[in-house]
This record gives C-alpha cells, sequence and structure tokens, in this order.
C-alpha cells in the first residue's frame, strides 16, 4: 500500500529540493500537492517551524498558453507548485495535483449569482453552486489546465459537488441550539440553477423552499432535540420531496465530476467522496458506484478522527469496484501515537484501499515523517477492479 501526503505550495517556497528530498526519506511514495487551494492560516512545523503563513485563495500555477476562457478564474499566486512538483519528481515522489474546486469565496464574493443560495434567499459567500453552468465551466477549464502542468501524474479532487451552511473561517456566531438536520437544511441551494433542477424533477422550489424555512424557523424559536438525521429530515419535508431532493443533488454531482472528468486528457482522476447523502463538507455525494465510474478512483477521508466513519465509507466505496485511497489525519489531535497510526494503516489496507494518504505535511508534527517510515509496506492485491478507462471519459456528458 502507498503512502501519500496532502501538502501546500507554501511549504516548498524556501528549498523545494530539500523538502522533497525529505519527504523521500521518510518514505512517501506520493503527494497530493495544492494546486488549487481556498485561503488559509498555516502554523508551520517542518518547512520553517513556527512560521505563520497566510495566503488568499487561488491557483499556485501559473497562467498556460492554452487557458480556457471561462466566466470565472482564479487568480495565479505564484509558480509555487511547479517548482515544488519540479523538485519532488527528481527525488522519486509522485505528484497528484489536488483541487479544492468550488470551495472558493472570492468567486463567491464577486458572483452572488452563482453562489449557493439557500431557503431565505441569502448568498454564501463561501462556495460555488455545481448546478450553475458557468461553474461547470469554471470547474472543467481548472482540471484541464491542471492536467497540462508538467510532473502532474493524476488529480485529487475536492469540493466537486455541493458545500454547506457552515464556514469556521468567519468567525461563525449563533446562539440557536442547531440539530443536524437543521445544519443541511441551512445548506440547501435554491438558486436558479437549482430550481431548475428541481424543477425538472417535479419540484415545486418555492414549496421546498417554504418547508425548509419553516423547519429552521421553529427551531431558532424552540429547540428541539436531534433524532436521527434521516427521520428529522423527512419529518421537515415530508419523505417524498426529500428522497427527491438528494437524489436531484447527486445527480447534479455526478454531472459536475462527467464534466470534468472529460477534460482532464485522460490523466487520472480521484473524487473525494461519501456514502453520507447529507455532508457538505467538500466530499461529493450521491452514488457512490457512478461517482467512481465519472472519476475512475475514489478518495473516502476522515480528517476528523472518526475512525468508524472513515470504515464505514471504505466499505460503501469497496463496494463500487474503484480503486481506492483513504485519507487520515497525522495532526497531534486526531493520532494520538504511532502505534494508533500503524493500527489505521493495517485497518485501511484490509478494506482495499490501495493508497493512505495523510493530512498535512508541513502540519503535522515534523517527528512524525519517522512514522511514515516505519508504517507497513504489504502490497493490495491485483484482484480488485477499477475503472482506469470508463468509456464516456472520450465524450461530453449529456446535461
Amino acid at each position: 500500500m502507498r503512502t501519500e501526503v496532502f501538502a501546500h505550495p507554501v511549504s516548498f517556497r524556501r528549498a523545494p529540493r530539500v523538502e522533497a528530498e525529505r519527504l523521500r526519506a521518510a518514505g512517501v511514495d506520493g503527494v497530493r500537492l495544492a494546486y488549487a487551494y481556498h485561503g488559509g492560516r498555516w502554523l508551520l512545523t517542518t518547512s520553517d517551524p513556527g512560521a505563520v503563513v497566510d495566503f488568499p485563495a487561488g491557483r499556485w500555477f501559473a497562467r498556460g498558453d492554452h487557458e480556457d476562457a471561462t466566466d470565472l478564474s482564479l487568480p495565479a499566486l505564484g509558480d509555487e507548485a511547479m517548482l515544488a512538483t519540479d523538485a519532488l519528481v527528481a527525488s522519486g515522489v509522485d505528484v497528484t495535483g489536488w483541487l479544492v474546486g468550488l470551495h472558493q469565496s472570492p468567486l463567491a464574493v464577486a458572483r452572488p449569482d452563482l453562489a449557493l443560495r439557500n431557503a431565505f434567499g441569502h448568498p454564501y459567500r463561501h462556495a460555488l453552486c455545481p448546478a450553475q453552468p458557468a461553474v461547470v465551466r469554471f470547474a472543467r477549464a481548472l482540471v484541464a489546465e491542471t492536467a497540462r502542468q508538467a510532473g502532474v501524474s493524476g488529480l485529487e479532487l475536492e469540493a466537486f459537488g455541493y458545500l454547506g451552511w457552515q464556514h469556521q473561517s468567519a468567525h461563525d456566531k449563533f446562539g440557536a441550539e442547531l440539530r443536524p438536520v437543521d445544519r443541511w437544511l441551512l445548506s440547501l441551494c435554491f438558486c436558479s440553477a437549482c430550481a431548475a433542477r428541481f424543477a425538472a424533477a417535479g419540484v415545486d422550489g418555492a414549496e421546498a423552499a417554504d418547508r425548509v424555512r419553516a423547519a429552521v424557523l421553529a427551531q431558532l424559536a424552540d429547540p428541539r432535540p436531534a433524532g436521527g438525521i434521516t427521520g428529522d429530515a423527512a419529518t421537515a419535508l415530508g419523505q417524498d420531496l426529500h428522497d427527491t431532493l438528494l437524489a436531484v443533488r447527486a445527480e447534479v454531482s455526478i454531472d459536475l465530476v462527467r464534466a470534468v472528468a472529460c477534460a482532464s486528457g485522460g490523466l487520472p482522476l480521484s473524487v473525494r467522496a461519501t456514502d453520507d447523502p447529507y455532508a457538505c463538507d467538500g466530499k461529493s455525494t450521491g452514488d457512490l458506484r457512478a461517482l467512481g465510474y465519472a472519476a475512475g478512483s475514489l478518495t473516502v477521508t476522515s480528517l476528523t478522527g472518526d475512525a468508524a466513519a472513515l470504515w464505514r465509507d471504505l466499505v460503501a466505496a469497496g463496494r463500487t469496484g474503484a480503486r481506492i485511497a483513504a485519507g487520515w489525519n497525522l495532526d497531534a489531535a486526531r493520532t494520538r501515537s504511532e502505534e494508533e497510526l500503524v493500527d489505521i494503516a493495517r485497518q485501511v489496507r484490509s478494506h482495499g484501499a490501495s493508497s493512505l494518504v495523510l493530512y498535512a505535511y508541513d502540519l503535522a508534527p515534523a517527528p512524525r515523517l519517522e512514522w511514515l517510515r516505519r508504517l507497513p509496506r504489504e502490497s493490495v492485491g491485483d484482484d480488485a477492479a477499477t475503472y482506469d478507462n470508463p468509456p464516456h471519459r472520450q465524450t461530453e456528458p449529456a446535461t
């Protein structure tokens, strides 16, 4: 089983070859490197220990001569991703371009008509809506441009689907007692493109928004205890509407992944996905088999340290026949000991994953790189089916 890490180009600014050799010496086979990322503020542990690095949202590679014309475009913040890729490849480390697609605050702020819009009519400043045609064009262009970069051997697609209401960097504050279902209801999008998709599925979008508003307002006024999210959601919306909304949202995410797969030029893709239909955290939701078939591979993660949730997604992903990578958080709060990491790695391998991807280089304590070198290296069997060349890769997706 391969050992990989998520990393940001800022970690390679000072000495790209030194950092690349450090990772190779630690037994890292591949880096999923942020080519396009949301804004952040990282406290570094390894490349420049103690440095607090602020960076805006954007792409970390220069615009090329063949840049695709779209209504939206991320600012180019520099060439750090390309410099890091050169150093990593020279050191024998594979590079996957990690794209955080629709979680882009500058674009959502500049174009609120393309942002998620809740049942109260409020646009969200941190997320673009995957049902919007202009957003699909943006995602396709981002994938195509990254796929053309020298040294990139694959793409990791995060936030290629619906995101949610909560966004931690905005100093979110609320005093009401919100249930999981209320957070999900506040995450439902009712923009013009979603309304059109609802109408095509036979849903009255205005009525659906009315039911969402009524449920949220009732909780704000008189908090009720949470039950299971599935039951609470069906109660709030009615079973038929609930089921149809889930199906429409899943279809939108699958359509987006199909569209960007057609733009990848045949480069291998893995989509960050989950079997949880209510997830709004940057993972694509819906039919995992369809997502796996569209992308070729699935990445299932638990970066919060919830091993049970990771096992559930691994089991569900294992039924699809797609190639699977599993992501886990190596930071001090989520992984308490080397023994725990070894156990996670063995469990991930037993569930059929071909790679363990750890989050994140330069955030986890630097001595933990030695843990990676000592991880078991048993190989995964070759009997798992994969979708290396799905037939629709070379065709335009149905609209």
